[in-house]
C-alpha cells in the first residue's frame, strides 16, 4: 500500500473525519486557498498538572497561554516526551502568539477544526499575514508568555510536513486535547 494512503487511511474516524490532534491551516489571503496540515501532540506531564487542577477548580501551578513555533525538537527520534519543557525546541525568533480569545473551550465552534468534539478541549492561535515570515517549521509547543530555558509546556507538537508562512498567508493552529476518562 502507498505510505501517503496508508497515513491517510489511519487517520480517518469512523464516520469519515480525520483523526489528529494538532492541525494547521494556512490560507493564501490572496488566492483564498486553504492547506492543511496534520500533526500530533503529546500533554506533558506539567499538562497533566494543568488539567488536573482545572478540573478541581483549583488555580493551575502554570499560566499555559502562548504558542511557540520551533525547528526542531531534541528529544530522542525528535518527537515530544511526557517530560518535554521549552529547552528541548529550537524556537523560532518573533513566533510566541497568544491564545485566540474565548480558547480553550469545548466544543470548538471553528468550523476550520475538524478535529474538535465534546470531550475534546480544543486550542486555537491565529497568526495573521503581518506575523513572520516563519520557515522550517516542524514543532510547536504550549507554555506561558515570555517562557524561556526550563520552562514547562503543556503540550508539544510535531507536525506531518515541513512548513512555512509567509507575508500573503494567514494560519491557524489548533491543539485538541480529547478527554478519555483513562
Amino acid at each position: 500500500m502507498d505510505k501517503t494512503l496508508g497515513r491517510l487511511l489511519r487517520q480517518i474516524r469512523p464516520g469519515g473525519r480525520h483523526q489528529h490532534d494538532a492541525l494547521l491551516v494556512l490560507t493564501n489571503e490572496v488566492t483564498g486557498r486553504k492547506r492543511r496540515i496534520w500533526g500530533r501532540n503529546l500533554v506533558t506531564d506539567a499538562g497533566d498538572v494543568w488539567y488536573a487542577q482545572l478540573a478541581c477548580a483549583q488555580a493551575p501551578t502554570n499560566d499555559f497561554d502562548s504558542l511557540y513555533l520551533a525547528t526542531a525538537c531534541s528529544e530522542a527520534g525528535g518527537d515530544p516526551t511526557k517530560t518535554s519543557n521549552y529547552s528541548h525546541f529550537t524556537v523560532h525568533a518573533g513566533s510566541e502568539k497568544h491564545k485566540t480569545a474565548s480558547y480553550p473551550m469545548s466544543p470548538d465552534t471553528d468550523t476550520d477544526n475538524t478535529g474538535d468534539g465534546t470531550d475534546i478541549v480544543s486550542w486555537a492561535f491565529a497568526y495573521t499575514t503581518a506575523d513572520g515570515p516563519f520557515v522550517a517549521i516542524t514543532h510547536s509547543f504550549i507554555a506561558k508568555t515570555g517562557a524561556g530555558t526550563t520552562n514547562p509546556i503543556l503540550n508539544g507538537y510535531k507536525w506531518a510536513a515541513t512548513w512555512a508562512k509567509d507575508a500573503s498567508t494567514s494560519c491557524k493552529v489548533f491543539a485538541n486535547h480529547e478527554m478519555l476518562g483513562a
